[in-house]
């Protein structure tokens, strides 16, 4: 078996496309949907069915990707919007206006993220903008390999030309040309766009949260909202499009994902909320799981990784294990590792595994220590259970400790502008423009010989 993904930029699908998916899928595939990792739509189908599944989808418009994505599905966090707290600027509108301007399907994992709520981690792709306090102004963390460690762009960065740098960015990340280092890559893309920017006033300060209520029924300001997961990870197509008509029938416009496999409907009219009800009595769909069986990160449509995670939740509800402050991931730790602890396979046959946690148990670092170097596979819930009793036994009492803690602020590079004799390289000490009297101080080379470039100030 394999699988297509379909791109929902951001995370956002409305239910006549979500309803004409789920029919595709029914006639063309195996007539269920998963929900990804990036928010996108997974549609498993036997090999056989792939060609006209493939020519079905692109006949409806779809954005079509093999399972490994060449284009990855652009995350944003207007899914966490009026239901999770928000910066008071940023609208739905602000993330669906950037959306839309892409006219192109970026190769690099784009973010879009308000820091202040607790649904989306911020900090999972490789071009992270994150929303300021400066209304219509962003921050940017990259997170590429090939530029070393992760850096914050020097200036806030114009959220209506978002797509335009993400164009230039890639432009100069896959020219041939190897990059040297950050100043540079940073000189060559102010040097092809130069966007609407606004000096950093404070450092990006992010502050890790547990895993977010991303499932069950919740009011909020007079509406409900409802976010749907299955223990399969896999939706029936049939109760996908009864779902889609109904919030046709109830004037709900947009139908959300998130990275948790689940979908989200949000903005229901309480008038309207014994209709779901009825809905998912009469599917048999559940709400309100418990932790054990919600914090969880799992890899796309990986079967083994899915298997793994049932015969554990099991074993833990058997054993009585609490984990409500932690959370779980199976496969090797990436930068998408959201969780804190991970359990990472050491053969194919996932018989035996490494398990590894993030230090204190804090959600947001980068650090990992070995708890087991080598399990067996009929070890694991034993080996877990010792895990928890450890996090419990470093659990502070005092009130005023928290499950999450502050990270350091993300320094931006402060780049200043600078004249530089193109003969010796020795920078001006004067602000350009230079005077026309003004000559190098090392090789007299006139004012006429200085070019302007980017270099990282010193503080």
């Amino acid at each position: 078996m394999t699988f297509l993904r379909i791109l929902t930029p951001g995370g956002v699908i409305t239910p006549d496309e979500l309803q004409r998916l789920a029919s595709l899928t029914r006639q063309y595939a195996l007539g269920k949907i998963e929900v990804g990792f990036r928010q996108d739509l997974l549609i498993p189908s036997s090999d056989g069915q792939l060609p006209i599944l493939r020519h079905q989808l692109a006949e409806y418009g779809f954005k079509v990707e093999e399972a490994n994505s060449a284009h990855p599905n652009i995350v944003s966090s207007v899914v966490a919007q009026n239901i999770f707290p928000k910066l008071s600027w940023l609208r739905s509108g602000d993330y669906l206006d950037i959306i839309d301007s892409f006219d192109f399907e970026p190769r690099l994992k784009i973010n879009l993220i308000d820091p202040t709520q607790e649904l989306i981690r911020p900090l999972t792709g490789e071009l992270n903008f994150i929303a300021s306090a400066t209304p219509s102004f962003w921050y940017l963390v990259i997170k590429i390999p090939a530029l070393g460690k992760m850096r914050v762009w020097p200036e806030l960065l114009d959220g209506e030309q978002i797509a335009q740098w993400v164009k230039t960015i890639e432009s100069v990340l896959y020219n041939s040309t190897p990059l040297v280092n950050f100043e540079e890559f940073f000189q060559q893309v102010c040097s092809k766009f130069s966007g609407r920017t606004r000096r950093i006033e404070q450092e990006v300060r992010l502050t890790p949260k547990p895993y977010p209520r991303h499932e069950g029924i919740y009011r909020y300001d007079g509406h409900y909202w409802i976010g749907l997961y299955q223990r399969t990870n896999e939706f029936e197509a049939p109760f996908i499009e009864a779902l889609s008509q109904l919030c046709k029938d109830t004037k709900i416009g947009r139908i959300y994902t998130t990275p948790f496999k689940t979908f989200v409907i949000r903005d229901i009219p309480k008038e309207t909320i014994y209709q779901w009800e009825k809905l998912l009595g009469l599917w048999g769909v559940h709400t309100h799981y418990s932790f054990l069986e919600l914090n969880w990160q799992l890899p796309d449509a990986d079967a083994a990784a899915l298997r793994l995670k049932t015969e554990l939740v099991d074993a833990f509800e058997r054993t009585r294990i609490r984990t409500s402050s932690l959370s779980f991931s199976i496969g090797e730790r990436s930068p998408d590792t959201t969780s804190t602890i991970v359990i990472e396979p050491l053969s194919d046959d996932y018989e035996r595994f490494r398990v590894i946690h993030s230090p204190d148990f804090y959600i947001g670092n980068s650090e990992w220590e070995t708890f087991a170097g080598d399990v067996a596979r009929k070890n694991l819930p034993e080996v877990l259970r010792r895990l928890t009793q450890k996090y419990y036994e470093q659990l502070s009492t005092d009130k005023k400790t928290t499950l999450t803690r502050k990270t350091p602020g993300l320094q931006p590079i402060i780049m200043e502008k600078v004249m530089q004799c193109k003969h010796c390289l020795t920078i001006a000490d004067i602000p350009a423009p230079l005077p026309a009297s003004y000559v190098c101080p090392t090789c007299n080379a006139p004012a006429g010989d200085f070019v302007e470039v980017m270099l990282e100030a010193i503080s």
